[in-house]
């Protein structure tokens, strides 16, 4: 089985490089192998399993990288319109309707070969590439998805979806259980059951959190369950991520960060000066500890003349922020000078990049620091335990779930930390940890307000959660946080949600169906029209 799983990984980091890329147009995550074309004698259930986990994968990577300039992970080229075309989300979408077919193909053959374990991490991860249709678009086709007898499908509502979602995971929770399963091919955990029912409990978590704004008691009465439970993601063995490796080619199984930045001409992605503020500068005299894992500084130096386009203008706040961190400030368009070796890009965690020492910075080849080995974090315990944080503070900040949210949000961060030296196998320095824990708790202790903890405890979350920018884009829509700071220009408005996808559109003749706005909120968004920029 682990060779089987190599493979696997293989199949899958060749597929994410080539559909990802920090444009906001997606591709659709093609397979090598039309599962729907096979028989069911013929049809290999570990091949499905394997293809539904791949297509999943790619479906988060997508919307990663989607949202990332939106929530300033990296730089935004120009508005959020410009970055925000019809046909957006139409790799995400096709993704769910891949997984579904594959999902109903497995479950056909699963009573006559004893699969209840296979069927059981399809549905969770087919419930978890519809709650990610719901937070991005806030609907999707489901009830008549992939079904001959609805030629031409209708929406479902976000709000049934996520019913939906929950019972579907409740099912899930019962086909891992069961003991009497045929074993499976798994790239994520390695075939442990066990994480999955705590992965599947963890969806949950997060989706009742996500609600919060419209969460009824007896969902309340379920999160805290699970809280209290403890069945969920809570330590290091349980993250939920890819594993990217260092093969160069048949296929090229590196980090698409790495490919980005170390493989074909370094730097086509500017950082985002507003991130690189907040690890920086915002702090203070404190730097953040990870803030040389996640950035590499090609030049030490500072840019000078037509390198610098921003130098001197009204309208950059940030520019150039010293040191060597060379970004752009958020929808900055100005022309692109060539500084394609000069600018800050990728560093060693989560992209598998280089560490930045300070000394002699350069990017050499492809062979640079881990070579491409990192990882995409789906859902890590530290990103748990910022949920947990969230949901112990009081509403409507939080939902007054069990524990103390200063206490997870101090799990949070070293968690995180954790996670950093890990995956890099370099040591921070702990008075660097230390100074900046300090410095947290300080800050929270002195909160007015459990708003202002609020802003604190998401605002962290938010630097925790670099190289995934889906629950970053979650997290501004339903709190208003972090404060992502300004904008070079006046933008078009904050995707609240987007566009339905062009190629559904143009595919499903169902006079229902017709375009929503970029401004349309999904079901647990109940803010104010004017609540985000």
């Amino acid at each position: 089985m682990k060779k089987n799983i190599s493979k696997t990984i293989q199949l899958l980091s060749a597929v994410l490089l080539l559909t990802l890329t920090f444009s906001c147009e997606t591709t659709r995550l093609d397979i090598n192998d039309d599962p729907n074309s096979l028989t069911l004698e013929s049809s290999d259930p570990n091949f499905i399993l394997n293809n539904i986990q791949l297509t999943f994968a790619g479906q988060h990577s997508t919307l990663s990288s989607i949202s990332s300039g939106a929530v300033r992970h990296v730089n935004q080229f120009g508005t959020y319109a410009a970055s925000s075309g019809a046909g957006t989300m139409n790799g995400a979408w096709s993704s769910a309707y891949s997984i579904t077919a594959n999902l109903e193909l497995l479950s056909s053959i699963a009573s006559e070969r004893t699969l209840p374990n296979h069927v059981g991490v399809g549905q969770v991860l087919e419930a978890f590439a519809y709650v990610n249709l719901v937070d991005y678009i806030g609907t999707a086709v489901y009830t008549e998805a992939v079904n001959s007898e609805f030629p031409s499908p209708n929406l479902d509502s976000g709000v049934s979806i996520y019913d939906a979602a929950y019972a579907l995971l409740d099912a899930a929770i019962v086909n891992l259980g069961a003991t009497n399963s045929s074993s499976f091919e798994d790239i994520y955990f390695d075939g442990d059951v066990d994480k999955w029912v705590k992965l599947a409990n963890t969806l949950k978590l997060k989706m009742y959190l996500q609600s919060k704004l419209v969460l009824t008691s007896s969902q309340a009465t379920a999160m805290n369950a699970i809280v209290t439970g403890g069945n969920f993601i809570s330590t290091a063995a349980d993250d939920f991520q890819i594993q990217y490796g260092t093969s160069i080619t048949n296929p090229d199984t590196r980090h698409p960060f790495f490919g980005d930045a170390y493989i074909s001409g370094a730097g086509n992605t500017y950082m985002s000066n507003n991130f690189i503020y907040l690890l920086k500068d915002e702090k203070g005299a404190t730097k953040d500890p990870r803030l040389t894992y996640y950035l590499f500084r090609q030049d030490l130096t500072d840019p000078v003349d037509d390198l610098l386009p921003c130098d001197g203008g009204a309208d950059y706040q940030y520019c150039y922020l010293g040191d060597g961190y060379w970004g752009r400030d958020h929808a900055d368009d100005e022309g692109i000078p060539n500084d394609g070796n000069n600018r800050t890009t990728f560093g060693i965690y989560p992209g598998g990049g280089k560490f930045d020492t300070g000394l002699n910075n350069t990017l050499t080849s492809d062979a640079d620091g881990l070579k491409g080995a990192g990882i995409h974090p789906i859902i890590l315990n530290s990103f748990v335990h910022f949920m947990l944080a969230e949901a112990a503070l009081p509403a409507p900040a939080g939902v007054g779930a069990t524990g103390d949210a200063k206490t997870y949000l101090t799990q949070a961060i070293t968690a995180s930390f954790t996670k950093v030296e890990a995956v890099s196998a370099i040591p921070m320095l702990a008075t660097d940890k230390a100074a900046y824990l300090t410095y947290v708790s300080s800050e929270y202790d002195a909160a007015a307000s459990d708003e202002e903890k609020l802003a604190i405890i998401i605002r962290e979350y938010h630097i925790a959660l670099w190289g995934n920018s889906v629950e970053s884009y979650n997290n501004y829509r339903r709190t208003g946080y972090p404060d992502l700071g300004y904008s070079v220009e006046t933008n078009t408005d904050f995707p609240r949600s987007y566009f339905l996808p062009s190629s559904e559109l143009n595919s499903n003749d169902n006079p229902a169906l017709v375009q929503k706005e970029l401004t349309d909120q999904v079901f647990w968004d109940t803010n104010a029209a004017d609540f985000i920029n």
